[in-house]
């Protein structure tokens, strides 16, 4: 019987334990991804619209040019800019081979999108002038081609082209997909060496402070509106993303997933309690004959009442202690089986001990005050 009611906290810890391991990771992962979105960014789109009046053609857009580029980074509000270019290659190490995005960039990619090399370095503007063959990788190109070998001065083809690794990008995390699986090269190099492009795919452009985001975003649509004659069509043939929204968004919704989880888990938790303090009113019941022995020796109320608190104690932290190992093992599983990471800390494990005796106390206070207003002649008379 005693098992049985353990397993009730047992079942409501282990949910706690491994709601609280998932979304902890889930959360870290998240704050590396928004991170890799960089602080005050705008992202600079082409749009599909009508150009005065006149319906394009299907699949017609504005074409952003390096000029486009020059002309955002003169805007007052503005701190850094960057052009970039997408494509999907073959990258190639001795026997080794992978398929990974490339992304072209401008040098100030690395401080607006948080990816300053943790091995190795950027490419420089010099670099990027002469449209040089070098790579920056990011970790999981970096381990898929290299694995435990230092990457940095290794010659890797892309597209057929050799390319000298000068860089390792930090981690980054997933979520809808691997951010890591990419490499950067210069701007010049990815457009006119890798990919053949005319144009420039997007534009990134830092703001100076979140004040000035509102004023910069009606800036670079003016400035864009007057470099390719929009006119009325501005909003779209432009689309300006305003990063910091999408961050505010994205950080929302995971602390209200972790709130709900952490909800459901606190409800299981309260039905292993209530389990407890039934078994314990049954446990009283067979055990009034019991207790009016103790009375008539001597025992007082508080002795009565300090006994099955007690007992209610010990039952629920043996079962949050193994309801801890559970909800670890499952977390772990999880994480196994569906790739998601996982976080599980000391004062995680510390509070679920903590939260495990406060239900006994909590839910074993009524059984034990029961016990201990019984009279102890009708308690020697109960059969």
């Amino acid at each position: 019987r005693s098992f049985l009611s353990v397993i009730g906290v047992l079942i409501g810890v282990a949910s706690v334990i491994s709601m609280m391991a998932i979304t902890t990771g889930a959360s870290e992962s998240i704050k590396k991804s928004l991170a890799s979105l960089g602080s005050n960014l705008l992202s600079v789109r082409p749009g599909h619209a009508q150009f005065h009046g006149v319906s394009l053609q299907a699949g017609s857009v504005t074409r952003f040019t390096l000029d486009d580029v020059d002309a955002l980074a003169n805007i007052y509000s503005v701190s850094r800019v960057s052009p970039g270019v997408n494509g999907r290659v073959q990258v190639v190490y001795n026997n080794k081979n992978w398929n990974t995005s490339l992304v072209g960039v401008g040098v100030d990619y690395q401080h607006i999108r948080a990816s300053v090399p943790e091995i190795g370095r950027f490419f420089t503007a010099q670099e990027a002038g002469s449209r040089a063959l070098v790579v920056v990788l990011g970790t999981t190109v970096a381990r898929e081609l290299f694995a435990l070998e230092d990457p940095i001065g290794k010659m890797i083809k892309i597209n057929r082209l050799n390319f000298t690794v000068i860089g390792v990008m930090p981690k980054k995390g997933s979520s809808v997909r691997d951010f890591d699986d990419m490499v950067a090269i210069p701007i010049s190099t990815a457009m006119y060496r890798v990919l053949g492009n005319k144009y420039v795919d997007y534009i990134d452009a830092e703001v100076k402070s979140q004040d000035m985001i509102a004023e910069s975003i009606a800036e670079v649509k003016s400035v864009m509106a007057r470099r390719h004659d929009m006119g009325k069509d501005v909003d779209g043939m432009l689309e300006v993303r305003d990063m910091t929204e999408l961050k505010n968004m994205l950080s929302g919704t995971a602390r209200i997933m972790s709130w709900l989880l952490g909800s459901i888990a606190a409800i299981s938790i309260l039905v292993g309690g209530i389990g407890i303090m039934n078994i314990m009113l049954v446990s009283v019941t067979e055990r009034t004959k019991e207790i009016g022995i103790r009375k008539a020796i001597g025992a007082t109320n508080s002795d009565i009442t300090v006994q099955f608190l007690i007992e209610s104690i010990v039952l629920t932290l043996c079962g949050g202690l193994i309801g801890i190992l559970v909800g670890a093992g499952i977390s772990g599983l999880i994480s196994k089986l569906a790739g998601w990471p996982i976080s599980l800390t000391v004062l995680q494990v510390s509070l679920s001990v903590l939260f495990s005796g406060l239900i006994g106390v909590v839910f074993g206070i009524w059984p034990a005050r029961k016990a201990a207003s019984l009279n102890p002649i009708n308690a020697l008379r109960y059969e």
